[in-house]
This record gives C-alpha cells, structure tokens and sequence, in this order.
C-alpha cells in the first residue's frame, strides 16, 4: 500500500517537473554534483557504516555519483533535442522526433555500490522529465536516501524522487506494477522474475545482471602489470562486485611467476573496517555473505583447489 501511494505522489509532482525545461532540470544535477562534492565526508561515513567496504572504495562512489550528475547536467539537453528526420515524401514532407517524458521510472538497487547504484541510474530519468521510485536493498538504504535529500536541496520538487526501503520479494512486485518503466539491477534469477512481471504489462525494462567475468595473461604480457590489474579486479570490495574476476587464464609459459606475485601481492592487502584511508579490503557485506564465501572456497578445496593465501 505505501508503494501504490509513493507512486501516485510521485506521478502528482511529475506532471509539473516535466513542464520545465531540460536547462532548467540539468541545473539541479549540476548543484547536487557540488553537493555530493562538498558534503562527501558524511556519505563516505554513511557508505562504510551500512557497507562495510575501504574508505577509498567509498570515495569511488562518491566521485563515480558526482561525475554521473556532471555529466547528464552538461549533455542532457544535446540527448534530449528534437532530432529533424526524412520525411515519407521527400521534399513534399518533414518529420521531427521529439522526446517526451515516460512518466514514472522504477529502480530496484543492490547493497554492493548503495551510493552510485542507489542514485546514479536514477539522473537521466529526472532530468528526462520522470518522476522515480527507488527501492534500495534493506541491508543499504542510507546512503539512497542521503542521496536524495541532497537532490532536493539542489532544487528536485518534493516527492519527485520516492524512496522506498524493504525486501524485494514484497515491494519489487508492487513496484513493476505501477511504473511507467522498470531498471533492475541484481541477480540473473530475480531478473527473469522481474521482465516476466513487466512483460505481463508491456512495459520496457532494463537490467544489468550478474557477470562471469574471467582475464587472460598471454605470453608476451607485462607480469608485474597483470598482477596489480588482477588484485584490483579480485578484490575491490571485497570481491562483490558483478564486474570481479572470476577467473584467470595463464599462459604456461608465465604461470609460475604469475602466480607466484600474484599470491605475494595478495598477502600484502591490508585488512581493515576502520573509517580511515589505511585499509585495501574491507568487510563482507554481512554474516550471511561470509557463510557463502566460505562455502564457495570449501567447495573449490574438494574438488581440488589448493589455498595458497587467506582462507
């Protein structure tokens, strides 16, 4: 029920958002990029504390949020203008495409980047002329809901952004089915679920699922180079990201040195859940997401893996 009635202030306050101009909505993100800027001590706090990852692995939300805002500040109204097309009788007729609002976007959002997944797909659609809704996961939602306090204070209408903050499987239907168009951002089996639901409406969706992601060090590659590449791609938060290496490739001919750095620079990365700049791994997301680690590195040891770090 609070869903339904988040939409309909949204879908209220979106009729006269969507009358002003694009210059005029830009304005807004180009003042929430020098809020984020400006107050980015409280939200790198907010992130560590419900997230758990490294101080420098927060401040790459806040730059990833800040350039996001910049950007569609500066480009939208080139996105959004009318574009002249050819006619159906050359000569005789002209066609303008023009670009209107789809209304009301939904968002349903991961805990692993709660700053820059919880806002940053959300600045296209209202400077766009949309009205959102935003469902952060329930373990992240502070770092949402900061966001959107600052947008207001940057000029975004009252009850333009909604937040709405619980578990996916109660809210993520009530959501898809009062929405004009639905961002998902998670797991390949709630996806499926989630464009099944949309499907039934006819409304367009968009979704970025879950990776497989592996890389390749061929015999002519700079070893020492590919091994920081691979500690940065392994274990940036905490390895739970959708875009983590998976798995590595080596060629035989460099495998031994490879490997051999790679678990030496490994054995290197400082611990840590400190709200300092010390630490290079931080903490798993929860007690939860540790048992699945653990489970996963158990598994790999008996069907032959062998540990030559951590565990």
């Amino acid at each position: 029920e609070e869903v339904v009635l988040a939409t309909r202030r949204a879908r209220a306050v979106q009729r006269e958002w969507a009358l002003l101009s694009v210059g005029e909505r830009a304005q807004v993100l180009l003042r929430f990029h020098d809020l984020v800027l400006s107050r980015q001590r409280e939200v790198l706090d907010i992130i560590q504390l419900e997230n758990g990852k490294t101080r420098i692995q927060a401040f790459e939300e806040v730059i990833g949020t800040a350039t996001a805002a910049r950007y569609y500040g500066h480009a939208a109204a080139r996105h959004l203008r009318p574009q002249r097309r050819q006619g159906a009788f050359p000569l005789l007729t002209s066609t303008e495409e023009v670009r209107r609002p789809r209304g009301l976007v939904g968002f349903i959002v991961p805990w692993n980047y709660p700053l820059v997944l919880g806002i940053t797909d959300a600045l296209p659609a209202l400077v766009a002329g949309n009205g959102v809704i935003i469902k952060p996961d329930e373990k992240t939602p502070y770092s949402t809901l900061w966001a959107v306090e600052l947008l207001e204070q940057a000029g975004l209408p009252e009850g333009l952004a909604q937040v709405v903050t619980g578990e996916g499987a109660e809210l993520g239907p009530a959501i898809v089915d009062n929405v004009d168009f639905v961002m998902f951002t998670g797991s390949t089996r709630v996806g499926k679920l989630v464009a099944a639901r949309a499907a039934e409406r006819l409304i367009e969706y968009s979704m970025e699922l879950g990776g497989k992601n592996a890389m390749l060090v061929l015999d002519d590659a700079d070893v020492a180079r590919a091994v920081e590449v691979a500690a940065t791609a392994t274990f940036s938060n905490a390895g739970q990201l959708c875009v983590a290496l998976e798995r590595i490739y080596i060629h035989g001919s460099v495998y031994e040195e490879f490997v051999s750095r790679y678990v030496e620079r490994t054995r290197k990365l400082r611990l840590g859940a400190g709200l300092d700049w010390k630490a290079d791994v931080g903490c798993m997301m929860s007690a939860q997401q540790l048992d699945r680690v653990k489970e996963h590195v158990r598994d790999a040891v008996e069907k032959g893996a062998k540990v030559l770090a951590g565990a």
